[in-house]
């Protein structure tokens, strides 16, 4: 089943998640591991190159508790994500895609998948669950 509208996705994200924030072009959902860990995914939408997509983010660590070069070698092994830096010092992991065909398995497997991962790298980096 296909997501293309903005409001056909939050619709779908608000009967499957509790969204701990939702507003017009963005939702934040928090993710509940069984260890009892969490993780929070930014979602919201953006135009480029004459259509629209989607922005999967979620924070792993402070920017000093990882070093650059550490960031830039997990790229390398990141099956779906990258780390980028934010401007108010923090690591997060972020996933971009197009919104033209976006259904609901491209919209699942990204959420799970980059939860998981940022959770890992944050447990690894900080050794808290603050993020």
């Amino acid at each position: 089943s296909c997501l293309p509208t903005r409001s056909a996705r939050q619709s779908y994200a608000r009967s499957k998640y509790k969204l701990a924030e939702d507003d017009e072009r963005s939702f934040r959902i928090i993710f509940g591991f069984e260890d009892g860990r969490s993780q929070i995914i930014d979602v919201q939408t953006f135009d480029a190159f004459n259509q629209q997509f989607i922005e999967f983010r979620s924070p792993v660590c402070k920017e000093d508790q990882m070093n650059p070069r550490t960031a830039l070698l997990k790229n390398t092994k990141l099956p779906i994500g990258s780390l980028a830096l934010t401007e108010n010092g923090y690591y997060v992991l972020v996933h971009n895609a197009s919104l033209k065909h976006l259904d609901l398995e491209e919209f699942e497997l990204p959420l799970h998948v980059m939860a998981k991962i940022a959770d890992s790298l944050e447990n690894e980096f900080s050794a808290k669950d603050d993020l």
